[in-house]
């Protein structure tokens, strides 16, 4: 009898939990919870970066772009107080409109050492100053107290950035320098004192910058001429009684310089105390002739009156003329002492250049004592009235006949022949005069090796 065994099913299994899994899916999570958090933490810190960055360099491209600016203000003439030249329908009013180099710096006219003007009163700043509006600059330049451009309309959301623009004749501690003098420009994201100010603190969220350069007055007149009437080829007294003084100990007292050789004739010569007319001059000066040579490749240096104009004035004819703190006048069809003075009385402190080799007709005074002249010309001049020229005269005419019965009282320079053609004139050599021309004509421009971009001490 066979028998079969019957398999009873045991009891059910336990159910599966997934306990394990569970633990290494939120392990996983968590990663990737640390991972996004940390991503956009990085996120954030570039953000944050980017911006600091984007302040630093927005504060750092104004107050580059507020020495610039000064350079330029310094190379330009009367202005108005939002920083503006004068246009030319614009009167010179009494007293004038000061310019940019008036406003803000005083030049010792016997040493050339350059200062800032003092404020008016204790612990405040004297500066000039810009601030963009998102379209353009709106600018102030005070006579005295801190600037305060006023802007009609802000475009767009900013920032609108700003700067300030001071003069430093010191650098720690040094005494001024002659020709010398030190612009700082404090720069800022936003045009608040505060950030602007040259004891300035650091406050959240602005961007701030200082840049500083020395910039040298490069004179219009960098060497003295030895003589009251200086020729470098032939000079002639054209049978005239006119009068040549030189009473200047430090010149040694030569009336008339030449390159070759000259008689005196009737001229009146005048030199100082005991000193013989005949030892007043000085002829044939082989330094003066300045001969034409040719060195191949020809250059400008090859011309003798080039070379002459350099002596004198330390740049070729064509960079001279083409410096900013130079005032060109067209005078091809002949000028007048209106025409300079016009000139002058709107750019003071810049030498006037009359191109086209026209005729210079002096009618009336030209220059002061305590504001003398520079006057190129690249024709004759001569005088229509009994008037005095305070200043240097340098013609570039091939024969300069003076003519007329007037006075120049400074210098007077030939660059070929020089010719007198009435017997009332009179040149008068005036090293004060002379000074002036030196140590405060001419054009700034900045110092090689001279640019910083950081401020040396809280308020040097």
């Amino acid at each position: 009898m066979a028998y079969r065994h019957r398999i009873r099913p045991g009891p059910p299994a336990a159910p599966r939990r997934g306990a394990a899994t569970l633990i290494v899916v939120m392990i996983l999570f968590f990663i990737i919870t640390l991972v996004a958090a940390y991503t956009s933490r990085n996120l954030l810190f570039e953000q944050r970066t980017s911006a600091n960055q984007f302040r630093s360099t927005l504060a750092f491209e104004a107050a580059e772009a507020g020495l610039e600016w000064a350079i330029a203000r310094l190379n330009e003439g009367r202005m108005n107080d939002d920083c503006t030249e004068l246009d030319a329908g614009t009167a010179v009013s009494a007293p004038p409109q000061p310019s940019f180099r008036e406003r803000y710096l005083s030049i010792d006219v016997t040493s050339g050492a350059i200062t800032a003007v003092p404020p008016t009163a204790p612990d405040t700043e004297i500066a000039a100053g810009c601030i963009f509006n998102g379209v353009g600059w709106s600018c102030h330049c005070p006579a005295s107290g801190p600037p305060a451009p006023v802007v009609a309309a802000y475009v767009g959301n900013g920032p609108f950035p700003a700067f300030w623009v001071k003069f430093r004749h010191n650098l720690l501690g040094t005494p001024a320098r002659p020709h010398i003098v030190r612009i700082q420009v404090n720069a800022c994201t936003r045009a608040n004192a505060n950030c602007l100010a040259f004891d300035r603190l650091a406050e959240s969220g602005d961007g701030l910058a200082t840049v500083w350069a020395m910039v040298s007055l490069r004179s219009g007149l960098p060497a003295l001429p030895a003589a009251a009437l200086t020729v470098r080829n032939t000079f002639s007294d054209g049978g005239r009684s006119a009068t040549v003084t030189n009473e200047d100990a430090e010149s040694s007292g030569i009336t008339i310089h030449s390159g070759e050789a000259f008689g005196i004739g009737s001229l009146q010569l005048n030199s100082m105390p005991g000193t013989p007319s005949t030892l007043s001059v000085w002829r044939s000066d082989a330094a003066l002739a300045f001969p034409d040579v040719v060195t191949p490749p020809v250059t400008t240096a090859d011309n003798g009156r080039n070379r002459m104009f350099n002596a004198f004035f330390g740049n070729w004819p064509a960079t001279y003329t083409a410096q900013p703190g130079v005032v060109v006048i067209d005078c091809a069809a002949d000028c007048t002492a209106a025409d300079v003075n016009a000139a002058v009385a709107r750019q003071p402190g810049q030498p006037v250049y009359l191109s086209g080799g026209g005729r210079l007709t002096i009618g009336a005074a030209i220059g002061t004592a305590a504001e003398p002249v520079l006057i190129v010309t690249e024709g004759r001049v001569e005088f229509d009235a009994a008037v005095t020229v305070h200043g240097a005269i340098y013609s570039r005419a091939a024969t300069w006949d003076l003519d007329g019965d007037g006075t120049i009282r400074g210098a007077a320079i030939a660059e070929r022949n020089f010719t007198f053609d009435d017997n009332d004139l009179s040149i008068i050599y005036d090293r004060d005069v002379l000074l002036r021309l030196r140590n405060r004509t001419g054009s700034f421009a900045k110092v090689a090796g001279s640019w910083r971009d950081y401020q040396p001490g809280p308020n040097p």
